[in-house]
């Protein structure tokens, strides 16, 4: 059960410091108690009356969008954030994508601004600053798999900074593969496939667990992995073999372009949308139908145990 917000703030007003990662070890409070809907850790203290210094212009929007870090489990992610947080400006091509993954993070909508290096510089200030950096601490302590950087196995893909079997946000995953330097923001996204022709990939984003609540009959794709190794998907029910995206799908090894996998069990979780694992770049090995077109593809490394379990229970 979700704790009343007064009981928090009594909690934060006891506690004798105004670090979140030991306030939860104390009240044995979780992220998910802290960072609601539309408050965060620097809500409750300001609540609390332990944080004093001046609200900053951006405040009231981005307690909101600070639960959108808490999955972040890659040190390279982790260290690049942190720089960009601390003032730091990143230069090179896989850095710059960096800046475009934070700043969508935190502005899914492009938040009126010129560009997302402008978004960042407009962070210099907030306070809530202080508390971006403690969650993005706390949820790569809390890291458990392995993650293995994409380009040793695409090499072709070098300056993609994801890391295969990582965490990735919808905003993160097309910041990263410069979906939304076509001045595309996020937020409009409404399908399960992005053809990114900077870097000459596909992404799939994929819910095993679908329900009628929040997807229509002609999207309610079987998507489920076979073993380790090869994973069942559908295109989108309009997709025929024969179309120009079919065949970039079919033919993808031919023509030089990748199929990437991202993979989440459900829609949401305490936090809001849940973040997808990257099973990372996959090849064409079979496919039957039309419309949708349903493809076996075999991915370059095995998927974590734990995902291929949840994929069978969600096919049951």
């Amino acid at each position: 059960m979700t704790p009343r917000w007064a009981a928090l703030v009594s909690e934060v007003r006891a506690h004798p410091n105004d670090n979140l990662a030991n306030f939860l070890d104390a009240s044995g409070r979780s992220l998910e108690d802290v960072l609601r809907k539309d408050k965060s850790w620097t809500s409750l203290r300001r609540t609390a009356g332990k944080l004093t210094t001046p609200e900053g212009p951006l405040e009231q929007r981005l307690v909101k969008r600070v639960r959108a870090l808490a999955h972040l489990d890659d040190q390279t992610r982790r260290d690049a954030y942190t720089a960009l947080l601390n003032g730091q400006r990143l230069t090179s091509s896989a850095e710059q994508r960096f800046v475009a993954m934070l700043f969508y993070s935190l502005f899914p909508d492009g938040g009126d601004f010129t560009d997302a290096a402008a978004g960042l510089t407009a962070l210099d200030g907030e306070p809530v600053i202080d508390e971006m950096r403690e969650v993005i601490d706390i949820a790569f302590g809390a890291a458990h798999r392995i993650a293995r950087p994409l380009v040793e196995l695409a090499p072709a893909l070098a300056d993609v900074p994801l890391a295969v079997h990582a965490r990735y946000s919808r905003e993160e995953i097309l910041a990263a593969l410069g979906w939304t330097a076509e001045g595309r923001s996020p937020s409009t996204m409404r399908e399960g496939v992005a053809w990114c022709p900077q870097v000459n990939a596909d992404a799939f984003l994929i819910t095993l667990k679908k329900t009628d609540t929040d997807y229509s009959p002609t999207t309610m794709y079987r998507d489920y992995a076979l073993n380790r190794d090869l994973f069942h998907w559908e295109s989108q029910s309009t997709t025929s073999a024969a179309s120009p995206t079919g065949q970039r799908y079919l033919q993808h090894r031919e023509r030089g372009s990748h199929i990437l996998l991202f993979v989440r069990e459900n829609k949401t979780n305490a936090l809001g949308p849940t973040p997808y694992i990257f099973l990372g770049p996959s090849d064409y090995v079979s496919h039957e139908g039309d419309r949708p077109i349903a493809i076996t593809w075999h991915l370059r490394h095995p998927m974590p145990t734990e995902v291929y379990l949840a994929s069978r229970a969600a096919v049951a």
